[in-house]
């Protein structure tokens, strides 16, 4: 709403000096003027609002229905942080699904032998054994002077075993 008032100003100032001192100001105000409304539009909630209308009204064009349009958090819908968050679990999920259909030579390791890889014990909590895994990626990390591919490989599975 901030930014949409200095626009606004911008706009009314480039209109008086246009007016005053030359018409080339005027052809200057329109973008200032159309951004100012843009932002005051979103800021306020109304295109959320439209959006979501459409949307439950099936005004929606074919490409977003066909991307299971969302209209994100702004618009005043509650709770838009949990839904975010639990959208970034499961797409993280997937991702490490997929990494492992794509190694189906790699055998999975059992939670024993993850920890003894990444060298933390029985009762490792979650914060735990993502330092471990950090540290142990850094020190074995390929790109590293002392780094090592197929430990690096062997880390990354093990903290993926404990994960699931």
């Amino acid at each position: 709403m901030g930014v949409s008032a200095v626009l606004f100003g911008i706009t009314a100032l480039m209109l008086i000096v246009g007016i005053v001192v030359n018409p080339f100001f005027l052809a200057v105000a329109i973008p200032f003027a159309a951004s100012a409304y843009l932002l005051w539009y979103q800021a306020s909630g109304k295109l959320g609002d439209r959006i979501s209308r459409e949307a439950a009204a099936g005004n929606l064009g074919s490409r977003e229905r066909s991307a299971g349009f969302d209209p994100g958090p702004f618009g005043g819908r509650a709770g838009a942080g949990a839904d975010a968050r639990e959208r970034a679990r499961r797409t993280r999920r997937n991702r490490r699904r997929a990494r492992g259909s794509r190694e189906p030579n790699q055998p999975t390791l059992q939670p024993s032998e993850a920890r003894r890889i990444l060298e933390v014990d029985a009762s490792a909590n979650e914060d735990e054994v993502k330092a471990a895994y950090r540290r142990k990626a850094k020190e074995h990390h390929p790109d590293t002077d002392s780094g090592d591919e197929e430990t690096f490989k062997k880390v990354s599975r093990a903290y993926e075993a404990l994960n699931e």
